[in-house]
This record gives structure tokens, sequence and C-alpha cells, in this order.
């Protein structure tokens, strides 16, 4: 999926962009094709099959433990949610239950053990789901979102009265009662706006509610009456996770930023008694559990210049007492809220932490000696497909996964290898963690290998992956990382003929890297003008050595780069109205390219003049991310949001469409690959799970 971006914007600015991209593509994905006047499919052009992959267990967002029959369960950000169940005698996935599509990004979750219920809100669409443990299976569920708020963030539950209580992002509480799932009230809180983190004593009746933004601010809210009855502001931002030691009167809250601090915190008053800060390093607090019987509670890190981090507390000397490093790629952002602790554990207490990846891993950990006890990869996905390379010859296909466009700190890639002769998945490749979002793709039929980009994850711009792998014995066998500012190598084409291949980074501006395939090295690089950001799409006119990018700008730019000497020798900016040009395809033979935009426009360019010479608006408007040429029969084909859509390139027309959209909820088409011999295409889904379509063109 394109990312949209401002230079000036933060990360988190960034962030918010970017999931309401997500949401709008959703949005469009659910309407019924029938609401659109589809132009009729033309003789040959058909849609013949379709592959649903695996879904992925991604971005675990919080996360609940049923000590009592010894199971702990892992709610994702994901759409639709899915909730993980993982036995934990032996740390094990026994199952994951999908939700409904409404009930997406698993923001909140608590659960009732004595009855056997989970119960999980969903951010943006307010709704709570009801779940029965004993045979994991989705009972209710009823859309709670107050007025003007925003969606769930953070819950808590009393199980002796029978209430949930689920702060919203907006400043609001609601109250359900859990017998009926029924809403029975709704509190404001005063400044509230960006609640984040929530306790409960039901021992003296009391709940307590956080913000996330600095100045942070606690909210004590009696439950007997649902009144909020004091408030105090704290000058950090607080994090998702407070701890409670209610035997003590005592709660612990984790900071945001860094260095982030732990502060103590008197009940009764909501008075600071301790401040423990950390080293420079550590920031964003996040999950956390805590033993009051041992006295120790874990905070785990989720900053960006370093691996998270959990670290382990000694309450009654308020010290800290022991420090687990993770991996690089298991990350904790300051929204991960997947911790639980099981204080029945045999062999000692025993905490669980799970990332913010894709897919997400669960790291166990001893509590007495602050070590590693075991690692849960959770199930892997074949998602997000957005990039694609075929083997016409060898009669495959293989398709890229993509990680979200928001959400993901690390991710793991997966090719997956597709079978012509009968539309047969054979194989998937797992890469190394961190080896993910697999948003660009090149092949070299002649040697016998594929090259796959890997992207940019969510912490921030982070070199760029060329992973190579080798298509006889389906195997990976190196990978090139780029320099530091070369980040998302997001599109790419090939010249097998004198060996070289060329990535462009989604930079600003954007870079185009050179790399010899004979020794897999990277040999030079180009960085493009200012406001030539963003690179979205390639075509490649290996002849005349030219090599023309397009732009993410609005509206789109168009730059012809010569590839003997890697130099820019002109920029075309795009008419008004015609952004992002998202996907793209070249007829070197009648020189001329074709690009794909956003609002879908394909526009045509003139490579001898190198101007644009023609834009055809195609019906309905749709988000054209990605297209395939047949230069002998003179079509092109490109790939929208509920459709492929045809058209003729002699006469530049629309000529015919094939819906794509299925029931349910779908996405855009972001990869493609065409068997012009055979007279089939196959267009890959960014959507979870993946799905890819078969078009017949003959």
């Amino acid at each position: 999926m394109t990312e949209i971006y401002e230079v000036t914007q933060t990360q988190s600015e960034t962030r918010r962009l970017t999931r309401i991209l997500l949401e709008l593509v959703f949005i469009v994905g659910v309407i019924s094709v029938s609401e659109f006047v589809a132009i009729p499919g033309v003789a040959g052009q058909t849609l013949v099959g379709t592959i649903t992959l695996t879904r992925g267990d991604d971005n675990s967002f919080s996360a609940l433990i049923d000590s009592a029959h010894g199971f702990a369960y892992f709610a994702t950000d994901t759409a639709p949610g899915i909730v993980v169940k993982v036995r934990l005698s032996d740390f094990t996935r026994v199952g994951s239950l999908v939700l409904q599509p409404r009930e997406q990004f698993l923001s909140s979750a608590v659960i009732d053990s004595n009855n056997g219920f989970a119960y999980f809100g969903s951010f943006f669409t307010g709704v709570i789901v009801k779940v029965r443990l004993s045979d994991f299976t989705e009972v209710g569920s009823i859309s709670a979102r107050p007025a003007r708020g925003i969606g769930f963030t953070t819950a808590v539950m009393d199980t002796v009265n029978g209430f949930a209580y689920f702060g919203d992002y907006s400043g609001r509480v609601v109250k359900i009662r859990v017998s009926d799932l029924a809403n029975v009230g709704t509190l404001t809180l005063p400044n509230g706006f960006g609640t984040f983190g929530s306790i409960i004593d039901t021992t003296n009746g009391f709940a307590y509610f956080s913000t996330q933004f600095a100045p942070g601010t606690i909210y004590k809210i009696r439950l007997s009456d649902f009144t909020l009855v004091s408030s105090v502001s704290i000058a950090p931002a607080l994090g998702p996770t407070p701890l409670i030691d209610i035997a003590n009167g005592l709660s612990y809250w984790g900071t945001l930023g860094a260095p982030a601090s732990i502060l103590k915190i008197r009940l009764s008053d909501l008075t600071i008694t301790g401040n423990l800060t950390l080293g420079p390093t550590e920031g964003d607090l996040n999950s956390a559990v805590i033993d009051t019987s041992e006295g120790t509670a874990l905070f785990a890190t989720g900053t960006t210049t370093s691996p998270s981090e959990i670290i382990k507390v000694n309450l009654s000397s308020f010290k800290r007492d022991g420090t687990l490093t993770l991996a690089p790629y298991e990350t904790l952002l300051f929204l991960s809220a997947g911790s639980v602790i099981d204080t029945e554990a045999a062999g000692g207490t025993s905490a669980y932490f799970s990332t913010y990846t894709s897919p997400s891993f669960v790291i166990k950990v001893k509590l007495s000696n602050m070590s590693r006890a075991g690692t849960l990869k959770l199930q892997q996905g074949e998602e997000w497909l957005s990039s694609a390379v075929i083997d016409q010859a060898g009669g495959f296909v293989y398709f890229g996964t993509g990680a979200p466009s928001f959400g993901t700190g690390s991710a793991t890639g997966a090719i997956t290898k597709i079978r012509l002769s009968d539309f047969t998945k054979i194989g998937t490749l797992v890469l190394n963690p961190g080896e993910g979002n697999l948003c660009s793709a090149v092949i070299d039929i002649a040697n016998g290998f594929a090259y796959f980009g890997a992207g940019t994850n969510e912490q921030g711009p982070a070199p760029g992956i060329i992973i190579k792998v080798r298509l006889s014995d389906f195997t990976r066998v190196g990978a090139l990382t780029l320099n530091p500012d070369e980040s998302g190598p997001c599109t790419g084409a090939i010249d097998s003929a004198n060996g070289f291949a060329y990535f462009g980074t989604q930079t600003f501006p954007g870079t185009v890297v050179k790399i010899r395939l004979s020794d897999f090295t990277r040999v030079g690089a180009v960085t493009l003008n200012p406001g030539e950001d963003f690179l979205t799409s390639t075509v490649i006119d290996v002849n005349s050595g030219f090599a023309y990018f397009g732009t993410a700008d609005f509206p789109g730019v168009i730059v012809k780069v010569r590839t003997s000497d890697l130099t820019e020798v002109a920029s075309l900016t795009l008419n008004t109205g015609e952004d992002e040009a998202v996907s793209a395809v070249m007829d070197p033979s009648s020189g001329f390219a074709y690009f794909g935009t956003l609002e879908g426009i394909v526009t045509k360019i003139s490579l001898s003049t190198f101007r644009e010479v023609g834009s055809l608006t195609l019906s309905p408007p749709d988000f054209l991310g990605s297209a395939v040429i047949d230069v002998p029969n003179g079509f092109a084909y490109f790939g929208g949001v509920i459709s492929v859509t045809k058209v003729q390139l002699s006469t530049f027309t629309q000529v015919g469409s094939a819906q794509t959209a299925i029931n349910g909820p779908s996405g855009p088409l972001t990869s493609a690959a065409i068997d012009t011999a055979a007279g089939q295409a196959y267009f890959g889904e960014s959507f979870s799970p993946g799905r890819i379509y078969k078009i017949s063109l003959t």
C-alpha cells in the first residue's frame, strides 16, 4: 500500500496519517461492488481463480491470562482482530479466533476467569466482543463507543460485581454489565483526551485511568456510584500498563519518552512517593507485570534508539534489580500492552511479553534470575502482498508479503510460490526476523534468482535490505543491507543483460540505488532533487539505457535516470489531480510508458520527448496499485481495489474490467505479474489474509 507523508511531520503524525489511509482503504474495500457502475468485462477477461493464503498473528496489542486453566490469550492489532490462545504448560500456540470485520485493532482486554469469559475492545470502531473461553468462541458483541468517542485503549474488570470498564481515547469511560453485555453508563473525564492506561482496586472500590500526553493525568473513579472523586496531573506522559499493589496501597506508573521513569504513587491521595529514572536510551515503558508476593515488578521499554529491554524492579527498595535485553526484531513499541504473569508457574514465577511485530513473538521470562525461558513465534502470515515476479519458463509466480502500513515495529517476510499450471501453492519461504515488508521484487530468469526489497519498519527510517532468492531450490542465499539513509527500497527494475538491478527508496527526496548482480554488491546511488519524494513505481528501457521512477508527490513526478552513470537527466511533473504514480508499465516498441495514479487516472508518457501526451480516467475511480502489460496484444491491465481494468493501448481507452472484490472486506491489488504466452495475469491483494487472483486474458 502507498503511504502518504509530509516532510515536516513527526513520526507519530506520520503514523496517524498512514493509519487513516489504511482505514480508508478498508472502508472502500467493504463497499459492495454493486454500488459502482462497472465497465462490462470483455471477452476473455475474467476472474478464473482465487487463492487465499494464511493470515498472520501480527502486532500483539493486549494480553490476558487464565492461570487456573493454564492458558494465555494474546489479541492483535489487525483487521479483523485475532485472539491467539497459548498453552502455558508446554508454551505452545493451540489455536486462534478470528473475529468479525468491525471487531478490529484489539487495543483493550479484560478477563473473568471465574465465569470463563474474556472481553476485547476495539479501537476506531468501539466494539466490545465477548469470548467464551471453554470452547474459544465469540458469543456476543456490543457497539459501545460513546458519543464523540474515538475507540477503546484500556480496560479493567470488576469480577466481584460483574462490570467491565473500558477507557475511550477521547476521555470517556464506559461501564459494561458483562452478564448481558449492556452499556449501563458513561463517565467523561475532564481533559481526558489520550486515555491510555488503567488499574482497578476492587477491594476498596476504585478504578484509576491515565492519559498518554504530557502532562499526564491520573483519575480516581469510585465504582459504587461511577463518579470521579479526584485527579492529579503528572509532568510526563504515562504509558499503557500501570501496576497496582492493593495490600500496600501503592501503584506504579511507567512514563513515555526517554529517559523513562517509573513513578511510585500512593493510592489514597495520589501522591508521588518515589521516582526511578532509567538510562538515557531506555524510554516508552509499555508492557508491565507485578508479583506482589515476591515484591517484584517488570517493565518493558520501547525506545527506538536501542533494543527493547525488560527491567526488573525490587519494590521494597524501589531499585533496579536486573535487565533482559531483547533481540532487535523483538520490538515493544509504546503501544505494546501484551504482558501477563503466571505466579503459579512450574519452576517459579514466569512473565510473558508479546512483541508488536509481524508476526508476534511471545517471550517467556523467568523472574528469579531474569533469564529467557523460551520464545514462541506466533503464526507467520502470507498477507499484504506487495511484490511479485513471474518465471514463465519455469512455470511459477512468486508473491512477497508486505507489512501493514501501520504498526509493525519489525516484520518477518515470507515469499509464496505458486505453480501456474494448476494455480496451487507449493511452498513458502520464511525469511529471517526483521527481513519484512517485501515491497518490491525483480527477477533474473537467465541466472535463476529473484531479488526482493525489504522496506522500513514502524520505528522510523532504517536501512533497506535486498534479499536474494535462488529459484531452483527456493532458498534465501543472501541479503544486502543498503546505506542507513536508503530506507524503503519499495520499487525496482532489472537489467539482466548488463547485470544490474535498480531500487528506488521511500525517502525525502528519493534515492535510486544500483546493485551489481554478479557479486551482489551496492555499486552506487543517486539522490534525486528536492520534491522528488517517496519512489513508488519503476519502468526501465534497457535498450535506451534509462529508467523512469514515479513518486508519491501531489501531483506525481516522473524522474528519468540514465543507468550507465546513474545520473538524473530530467523530471516531469504530472497534471494537477494526477497524484502518486503508484504503478507503471512500459511499451518500448511504441515508445510510451503508462503510470497509474492514486485517483484512478492513467497517464501516458512519450519516452522520446519525455512529455505527458494523454490521460485516461478509469471508471469507477480506483486506486491503481499495480499494473502489467501485454505488449504483443496491445493491452495494459491495472489492479485497483475492486477490479482489474483493461486499457487498449492503440486507442488509449478503457475497454473492460473484471471484478475481483469478494464478499467481506478486501484490499487494493498492490502486486501483479503476467504470463503473456498463456494469456494469464496474477494480482496480489494487500490484505490479511493475502489473496491471489488469476485473470484470464485470452
